[in-house]
């Protein structure tokens, strides 16, 4: 499980870098949602964005969410992972485990108004044994849900340069369905 932890974090500061690069400078100005944690977070009403200040929370591949303390790591059996920051807004980062049989790695960040409503989302997905491209959207919300601007990329991982959409991502599953903080999966825990 470590190769399979080292592999997440080693992918998804590689995801991030060629995000900056394909959205034209390391702060996302020309994407419609900055998507480095920081600047996103200052997006969505977050001051402190330091790991330590997170809530942390995995998934078993059972599909049982629970809690995690900062200092855990998943662990062999986890095959999701979840941050939320909370101060007044929420963010949430939510990145879930590449497997043996499953060679692809989905994360975003979102971020929900002090009422529960998603208004920000950067999704990254990353495929690296057909079409080698990671596809990244950011869209905004209004209060209605509905979206108000959206951007997508692909980006070839191997060159780190913008490409047009391959037919291997025409299979790709749509960006994360979440609109609402109570329809996150590990809801429930964020009350206790």
């Amino acid at each position: 499980m470590m190769r399979r932890v080292a592999v997440l974090v080693l992918t998804l500061a590689i995801g991030a870098t060629m995000c900056a690069a394909q959205a034209g400078g390391s702060d996302g100005s020309h994407t419609v949602v900055p998507s480095d944690r920081v600047t996103f977070g200052g997006e969505c009403g977050i001051r402190d964005t330091a790991q330590q200040s997170a809530l942390q929370f995995v998934r078993s591949a059972g599909g049982k969410w629970m809690a995690a303390s900062a200092a855990k790591r998943p662990g062999s059996g986890d095959d999701m992972a979840a941050r939320v920051w909370h101060q007044g807004h929420w963010m949430v980062d939510l990145h879930d485990a590449p497997g043996a049989q499953s060679p692809v790695i989905h994360t975003g960040q979102m971020c929900f108004d002090g009422q529960g409503r998603i208004t920000l989302m950067i999704d990254r997905y990353m495929e690296m044994a057909q079409c080698r491209c990671l596809r990244f959207t950011s869209l905004a919300f209004a209060a209605d849900g509905k979206v108000t601007k959206r951007q997508q990329t692909f980006v070839n991982i191997l060159t780190n340069q913008p490409m047009g959409m391959p037919d291997a991502a025409k299979g790709f599953p749509d960006v994360w369905e979440y609109r609402e903080l109570d329809q996150l999966p590990f809801y429930s825990l964020l009350k206790k």
